[in-house]
């Protein structure tokens, strides 16, 4: 008898076997039957538990970005740990003085340049320890290379981040806690900014989450690109001021605030929903080839829907982030 024939999948006696063999194993009514916990979102639309990387050009600001969304977390009453792999304690200790992140035992450090925090490849291991004593909403890891196993010569990429990365998600996933690792882009500049990211595609696939920060179309402006299993693909517009980042709104809406005409259309249709080209060019005293024109760039950019005749809306933009430094 063919060893497939041995047991009918859908009797009883094959689904015990199928247990049997593979306790984690499940029917889709058990599956629909467990009462699972929810995801733990630290940050609301943005951090949530399980695995998530943020890659961005050395020198960008990444460990600002790391300590402005530690202090977003404590300031809601959640915990972080912090370990700044490259950091002393002096250099730390003035990062989070510029920040003015308060005294709190809600934030746990740990500088690696005055400690090691576990031995070569023992990392994953340390931290389930450290979990496991005490709670924390969110570890933040800076940096990746810090913490991953050494690689082998003769293992590619792919092989490698495939082995381990996924371990780092699913500890995060059992202690329903959001760990973010930090990691670098390449020199080279692509229209998809996350094919910048040093390493493999198989990082895209090992995160929950993966965030690309860029520099945007102003000196202080910046552009933080996320994609991810549970958030929506967007990309959020951030100003730096000093050493802080602060969240203002999308990308998008960003650009068009550096573009009057433009922005001049925009709010005008956000305030008259419905209004047709022929009263946006005689509200505006602009003449209907220019109008014509940034209603276009308006479509194009996913501003703004509708048609001259039947007038124009404001497309609602997906980012829920414009209030997270209120």
């Amino acid at each position: 008898m063919n060893s497939h024939e041995s047991f009918n999948l859908y009797d009883d006696d094959g689904v015990s076997q199928l247990h049997f063999e593979c306790p984690t194993i499940m029917t889709a009514g058990e599956l629909l039957s467990m009462k699972l916990p929810p995801i733990n979102w630290v940050i609301p639309n943005l951090l949530h538990s399980g695995l998530s990387l943020i890659a961005g050009a050395p020198k960008i600001g990444k460990s600002y970005l790391l300590l402005k969304l530690a202090k977003d977390i404590i300031e809601r009453n959640g915990s972080v740990f912090y370990f700044a792999g490259e950091d002393s304690r002096f250099l730390l200790q003035s990062r989070m003085q510029q920040l003015a992140i308060d005294p709190t035992d809600k934030l746990v450090v740990f500088c690696g340049r005055d400690g090691q925090l576990a031995r070569p490849n023992e990392y994953l291991e340390k931290i389930d320890q450290i979990l496991m004593i005490q709670k924390f909403d969110a570890v933040f890891l800076d940096n990746m290379e810090i913490v991953l196993p050494e690689r082998s010569r003769n293992t590619d990429d792919y092989s490698y981040y495939y082995k381990h990365l996924p371990q780092w998600a699913e500890l995060g996933n059992a202690s329903n806690c959001s760990i973010v690792m930090t990691h670098h882009t390449t020199k080279e500049h692509r229209d998809d900014p996350f094919k910048n990211i040093l390493g493999s595609q198989a990082i895209m696939g090992s995160c929950d989450s993966v965030f690309v920060l860029e520099r945007g179309s102003q000196s202080n402006q910046f552009n933080l690109h996320a994609t991810g299993k549970f958030i929506v693909d967007e990309v959020h517009s951030l100003k730096r001021c000093g050493t802080t980042f602060e969240f203002d709104g999308s990308a998008k809406e960003a650009d068009l605030k550096n573009k009057k005409g433009l922005l001049s259309i925009h709010e005008l249709v956000s305030q008259n929903p419905q209004i047709k080209q022929s009263e946006i060019a005689a509200k505006l005293k602009k003449s209907k080839g220019n109008v014509s024109r940034d209603i276009a760039k308006l479509i194009q950019r996913g501003l703004i829907e509708g048609c001259p005749e039947e007038g124009y809306a404001v497309i609602k933009l997906a980012d829920n982030l414009d209030n997270l430094d209120n």
